[in-house]
C-alpha cells in the first residue's frame, strides 16, 4: 500500500492509497456517500494481484480529505475533484464506483471526459429515487455523525436505511468510515455538511442526458435482493447507456460489494480482462479510433501555437502538435489542421502562417490556445512578423514564420506546407513537451 494526495477542485486535497505497481492499468476506486476509502481495500488488493494499478480514493470531506471551505458538496464539485484524479494518471483508468461516486462517474465521463477513462464498473447507480427511499436514506445520514457506544448500533442505523434488505456484515470496511476517540466513543470521519449531498436536487434530466452519451465500456452490478435499487432501474439505466452490462450477485442487498468481496471481484476482474485486458490494445483498419489515437499518443511531441490573420483582420491560434520540418532546400514545414476546425477557412485564405515553438513557461499559452470559447490573444504578448506576417508569440522557444507553399490532404485534416520566410530561436530555454494526452518536461539522466 502506498498513501498519495491528489489535488481535486478548488484546491482541495484528495486522500488515496494505492495498491499494486504505477507501471499496471490504473483503475481508481471511488466510494459512495457516507463511505471511505478504506471500503475498498479488498478490492485493491485482488486488483493488484491481478496487475492493475488499484487507486482508492476518499471523496471530499470524507475521511483523510479536506473538508471544503466554501461548502461545496454538490455534484459539479465532485466532478471536478473526478476530473482532476483522472487527469492526473499517465494513462487512462477504468473506475470503479458506488451510489453518489457512480453518478459522479456518470455525469463527468458523459458530459466532458470520456478520454480520461477506460471503461466503469458502476455498483448500485440508480438515476432514479423515489422520494419515499430519498427521505429514509436522508434520516439514515443525519443520524451517522452521532456518537456511538457500541459499532453494532453504527450497522443499525445502516440497516435501518434499506429495510427490507439482508442487513450488512459488520465487517472492517463498512465500520472504517468511523473512528474511536480517547472516551471510547465511535464518531463518522468526515464534515457532517458533506452528508447533505444526499439530498441533491433532482438531477434526473441531467444524469439520464449524460449516460446516453458515455462510448466506454459500462458494466452496472447490483445485489440481486438490492430493492432500493431495483432490477428494472438498473435495466432502464442499461436502455440509457450504449452497449453497457449488468451483472447481479444472488443473494446480496445493497452492499453486494464488501458483504460478498470474493463474487464481486469476481465480476469485476472478468470485466477488466475482457473489456481493459492488460496486454496492448490492437488497432486494425475500421477498429475503434480511440485505440489508434493512444497509439499515437505514445510519441512524445513538442507544442506549438499556430498562428494567423483572419478573415477579420485580427490574430487567431491554435494549439497543434502536428508540426514537424520537412525540407531545408527549400526550407519547408508543416502542421495538420482537422477539416472539422473553425479556423480552417482563416487559414486556406490567408497564404501564410507561424508556427510557435513552445517553451516549459508557456505551458499556460498552451491551455488557453487549446480552449474553446476564450480570447486567446487576449493579455498575450504578441507581434506580426513584419507588415505581410503573421503573429509570433513573445518569449517562445522558436518562431517560424512562413509562406503557405501547398495544402495537402490528410484524411480527416488537411497538411498546410510552409515555405520559412524567417525564423528565430532561443537556445537557453527547454522545450514544453506532450505525452499521452498531457503536457510533460524535459527529465535529465
Amino acid at each position: 500500500m502506498d498513501d498519495k494526495t491528489f489535488q481535486g477542485f478548488g484546491g482541495i486535497r484528495l486522500a488515496a492509497t494505492a495498491f499494486g505497481s504505477p507501471g499496471d492499468p490504473p483503475v481508481v476506486l471511488l466510494p459512495s456517500l457516507g463511505q471511505v476509502r478504506q471500503f475498498w481495500f479488498g478490492s485493491a488488493a485482488a486488483l493488484a494481484d491481478a496487475g492493475r494499478y488499484a487507486i482508492c480514493v476518499d471523496l471530499r470531506g470524507h475521511g483523510d480529505s479536506d473538508r471544503a471551505p466554501d461548502n461545496r458538496y454538490d455534484l459539479d464539485a465532485y466532478i471536478g475533484d473526478f476530473q482532476a484524479v483522472l487527469a492526473a494518471l499517465t494513462s487512462r483508468a477504468v473506475v470503479v464506483s458506488a451510489g453518489l461516486g457512480a453518478r459522479v462517474a456518470i455525469a463527468a465521463v458523459g458530459e466532458g471526459a470520456p478520454h480520461l477513462v477506460s471503461g466503469l464498473a458502476l455498483i448500485d447507480a440508480n438515476l432514479w429515487v423515489d422520494q419515499a427511499v430519498v427521505k429514509r436514506l436522508g434520516e439514515a445520514m443525519e443520524r451517522r455523525v452521532d456518537n456511538f457506544d457500541d459499532p453494532a448500533m453504527i450497522v443499525d442505523i445502516i440497516a435501518a436505511a434499506y429495510p427490507s434488505e439482508p442487513r450488512p456484515v459488520h465487517s472492517e470496511r463498512l465500520l472504517a468510515a468511523y473512528a474511536q476517540r480517547e472516551d471510547g466513543r465511535y464518531v463518522w470521519r468526515g464534515d457532517p455538511r458533506a452528508l447533505a449531498a444526499a439530498n441533491l436536487p433532482d438531477l434526473e434530466q441531467r444524469l439520464s442526458a449524460a449516460a446516453s452519451l458515455i462510448s466506454a465500456p459500462v458494466t452496472l452490478i447490483r445485489g440481486s435482493l438490492n430493492e432500493t435499487v431495483s432490477k428494472d432501474a438498473v435495466e432502464r439505466l442499461q436502455a440509457l447507456i450504449p452497449g453497457a452490462e449488468v451483472a447481479e450477485i444472488d443473494g446480496a442487498g445493497h452492499y453486494a460489494a464488501s458483504d460478498r468481496e470474493d463474487d464481486f471481484n469476481a465480476i469485476l476482474l472478468e470485466f477488466l480482462e475482457r473489456q481493459a485486458p492488460r496486454q496492448p490494445h490492437t488497432f486494425i483498419g475500421g477498429a475503434e479510433p480511440r485505440i489508434l489515437r493512444d497509439a499515437l499518443g505514445c510519441f512524445a511531441t513538442g507544442v506549438t501555437v499556430v498562428t494567423t490573420i483572419g478573415l477579420d483582420g485580427g490574430p487567431i491560434g491554435l494549439t497543434a502538435n502536428s508540426f514537424t520540418s520537412v525540407s531545408l532546400d527549400p526550407p519547408l514545414i508543416l502542421f495538420a489542421l482537422a477539416r472539422a476546425s473553425a479556423n480552417l477557412p482563416a487559414f486556406e485564405t490567408a497564404g501564410r502562417f507561424a508556427v510557435n515553438v513552445l517553451q516549459i513557461g508557456q505551458q499556460p499559452l498552451g491551455g488557453r490556445f487549446a480552449t474553446r470559447g476564450v480570447s486567446r490573444f487576449d493579455g498575450v504578448d504578441w507581434a506580426l512578423a513584419d507588415d505581410s506576417g503573421s503573429p509570433i508569440l513573445a518569449g517562445s522557444l522558436a518562431s517560424f514564420d512562413c509562406t503557405t507553399h501547398a495544402v495537402h490532404d490528410g484524411g480527416d485534416h488537411l497538411i498546410f506546407i510552409g515555405k520559412v520566410r524567417q525564423a528565430w530561436f532561443e537556445p537557453h530555454r527547454d522545450p514544453l513537451l506532450y505525452f499521452r494526452g498531457k503536457f510533460r518536461r524535459l527529465h535529465f539522466a
